[in-house]
This record gives structure tokens, C-alpha cells and sequence, in this order.
């Protein structure tokens, strides 16, 4: 049998031999590296200085030893003295001299013209209590005026202060009807006056024309040298208290309800209600009467919020019948002293304690008035005890 055909297998395929390591390359890159950190080398300076060399320049922080802190000393031993025995504290000196008091007689009046509340003045009182408590007037009471100091009319031409004048004042309370005439109306009012204990007095004026109330003014205070001393007249409205002028005399200012304004206050200062009995007051204490050419003067406050010196010249005497019956009288006039305002006129009664039997007030310029006129008989008048005038309370 032939031999099967042996067939050796085809020889396997060895692998390529690595190539050889390029050393020029690695030495070209090594070459690059090498020169990069040369040149940062040179343009940074060199990291360390060489070995046992000294640095060129000194450290940058330096290390400073601080002694130890020495322990406080010990206190001494305190040995207990004997007690002394305690003497009078001696006083100490003032911080300030206290100043001399300014003499008796010394007396600053209050500055004219009207006082700036911006400045810090008191606010005006509310309309709210009108039955105020007289105050003291020991310290402001003005000199007693001399008897008979009726302003002449040379007198008034250098302007000034209202003087003070002498005044003897009702001692009786007494309430006066009037008929009102008012154009084609016609109404009826009264003034009253009573005379409290403690010299307080309460004045009231009040009207009323075709059954409406027109009119309706209350004042009260005290007197003092100078006459009547109004605090505070009050303007009611519908029986309520609307407006109201105070008169301040601790202050030495006219104030009002309705307006911030405040008024230099005057001796012998009054409102329009208290000032028909002061003219009264002056007329009765004037030796012989009023005669016709002297003058009034005397500062008013109007509930407007307004103060102004009123001048009442004497016309001179006269006759009038308002209830059909002759009284004898003084007749004064008070021209207005600015635009739309009044001109009053009062006649005084010579025989009845210059109580005013007539009055009118009339609008300047225009014709519209309104006249008071007498409706009852006057009140008999009691002879003026010999008492002076002056009952502050």
C-alpha cells in the first residue's frame, strides 16, 4: 500500500522587528525643553542664592523678643488711724455770682408793634373757659396817674402811649334797655355791669334786631390804677363761645383765639365791650366834666385779631330825649383811623354817673349805621365813696 502524501505545514510568518528608537528626535525635544527653561531661568533670576553665600538683602520680617510683663507690687499694709472727729463741711464756692436785683422803680414797658410767634411765643389760649381767675397784679400795677389827666388835643399831635388817666368806676351794678334802629329794622339790647366781690367785674353787651341775635360780647376781669382790666372778652355765637381776646398781663401781651398775632399789652388796654364803661370811668373822675375840645386815647383790641389806639375827641355838651324825657349829656366821637372801619359815638349822661344813654356806630365809607338809643329811666346813681378806685383783687 503506497504511503499517504505527507504535506508539512507552510512556516509561520514571524513578526516585524521593532523599529529602532529615534534618539536624534527625543534629542531634539529634549533640546527645546532644555533651552525654554534656560530662558525662564534668565528672566526670572535664580531661585536660591549659592551655598555660603549671605542673601543680598535683609529678611523681609524680623523677629522681636518682648520682656516678660512684671507682676504688680503688692499692696501695702493699710494701718487703721484713728477716727477724727467730724467737722462742718466747708461751703463751696458759687459756680456763678448771682446778679443784683434790678431796683423797684425800674419798669421795661413791652415792645410796640405786634410780636412774632415764629420766634417761640405761647400759643393762643382756645375760645373754651371764660371765666378765667383774676391774676396777681402786685408786680405790674402802674403808677397811680394824677388826677385830671384828659388829653388835650396839643397833647395827642407827638403821637406815643395812651397816657393814664384817673377813673372812678360804678359802684353799683345796673342794666341799661336800648332800642335798636337799623335801617328799616328795628330790635332791642342791653347792657349790663355787675360788680362782684373781690372788685371782679363782668360786663355784657347783646342785641337783637327782628327777633335774631346780633350781638352777643362779654368781658371780665378787675380794675387797677389805670381803670378797668379786662382778661378776657368772649364773642358768642348761637349761645356758643366763638371768638375770644385775652389779655395776658403776666406775659405783657394781647393775644386772640382766631389768629396767631400777638399785641405789645398797654396800661389801660381794653376790648370793645370793657371800653364803654372805661370812657364812663374817665368822664365821672374828671373835676368840672369833660369839656368839649380834650381827647381819649386808649388802646382797643377788636375780636379780628386787631389792636389799635382809639381816639375819642368831646364835642361838647348837648340834649337828648330818647325815652321822651330831657337828659343832659357830653357827646363823644371816635373817627375811624383806616378804611371800612367805624366811627362810634357815645353821649354820656352828665347827671347819672356819665352813663351812656345813646350810642351809634357807623361803617367809613357808607351810609348803613346802627343807633342805641336809651328805653328805660336811667338807674339813680349812688354818691362815689371816698375810697380810691383801685380794688385789685
Amino acid at each position: 500500500m503506497p504511503w499517504p502524501a505527507f504535506t508539512f505545514p507552510a512556516p509561520t510568518q514571524l513578526p516585524a522587528r521593532a523599529p529602532a528608537v529615534n534618539w536624534r528626535r527625543r534629542g531634539q525635544a529634549a533640546a527645546v525643553v532644555l533651552a525654554v527653561l534656560l530662558a525662564h531661568g534668565w528672566l526670572i533670576g535664580p531661585v536660591h542664592e549659592p551655598i555660603g553665600r549671605a542673601p543680598g538683602h535683609s529678611p523681609a520680617i524680623q523677629l522681636v523678643t518682648l520682656p516678660p510683663a512684671k507682676a504688680p507690687a503688692p499692696a501695702p499694709e493699710v494701718i487703721a488711724a484713728p477716727t477724727p472727729t467730724p467737722s462742718p463741711p466747708a461751703e463751696p464756692p458759687p459756680l456763678l455770682a448771682a446778679p443784683e436785683p434790678a431796683p423797684a422803680s425800674e419798669h421795661r414797658p413791652p415792645p410796640d408793634g405786634p410780636i412774632d410767634w415764629m420766634a417761640g411765643p405761647r400759643p393762643p389760649e382756645s375760645v373754651a373757659g371764660t371765666e378765667p381767675t383774676p391774676a396777681d397784679e402786685a408786680g405790674s400795677t402802674p403808677a397811680a396817674p394824677v388826677p385830671g389827666t384828659v388829653a388835650s388835643a396839643q397833647d395827642i399831635e407827638g403821637g406815643g402811649r395812651p397816657p393814664i388817666y384817673t377813673t372812678q368806676r360804678p359802684e353799683q351794678s345796673f342794666k341799661l334797655d336800648y332800642r335798636v334802629e337799623r335801617g328799616d329794622d328795628a330790635g332791642t339790647a342791653q347792657l349790663s355791669y355787675d360788680l362782684q366781690t373781690g372788685g371782679i367785674f363782668r360786663v355784657r353787651f347783646t342785641a337783637e334786631v327782628n327777633g335774631k341775635a346780633v350781638m352777643d360780647w362779654m368781658s371780665r376781669g378787675f380794675f387797677n390804677a389805670a381803670g378797668f382790666a379786662p382778661q378776657r372778652m368772649v364773642e358768642r355765637q348761637r349761645g356758643i363761645d366763638a371768638r375770644a381776646v385775652n389779655f395776658q398781663r403776666d406775659e405783657g401781651v394781647i393775644t386772640f383765639s382766631s389768629s396767631s398775632r400777638a399785641f405789645a399789652l398797654h396800661p389801660g388796654a381794653q376790648d370793645r365791650t370793657s371800653m364803654l364803661l372805661q370812657l364812663v370811668a374817665i368822664a365821672q373822675a374828671q373835676p368840672g366834666g369833660l369839656r368839649a375840645g380834650q381827647h381819649i386815647r386808649m388802646q382797643v383790641a377788636s375780636l379780628r385779631g386787631h389792636v389799635g389806639e382809639w381816639d375819642f375827641e368831646v364835642v361838647g355838651d348837648g340834649q337828648v330825649e330818647p325815652n321822651g324825657v330831657p337828659i343832659p349829656v357830653v357827646h363823644l366821637r371816635r373817627e375811624p383811623s383806616q378804611p371800612y372801619d367805624q366811627r362810634i359815638e357815645l353821649w354820656l349822661a352828665r347827671d347819672a354817673g356819665h352813663l351812656p344813654v345813646g350810642l351809634r356806630f357807623t361803617q367809613v365809607p357808607g351810609r348803613s349805621s346802627e343807633a342805641f338809643w336809651l328805653s328805660t329811666p336811667l338807674p339813680a346813681v349812688e354818691a362815689p365813696s371816698s375810697a380810691p378806685p383801685r380794688s385789685d383783687p
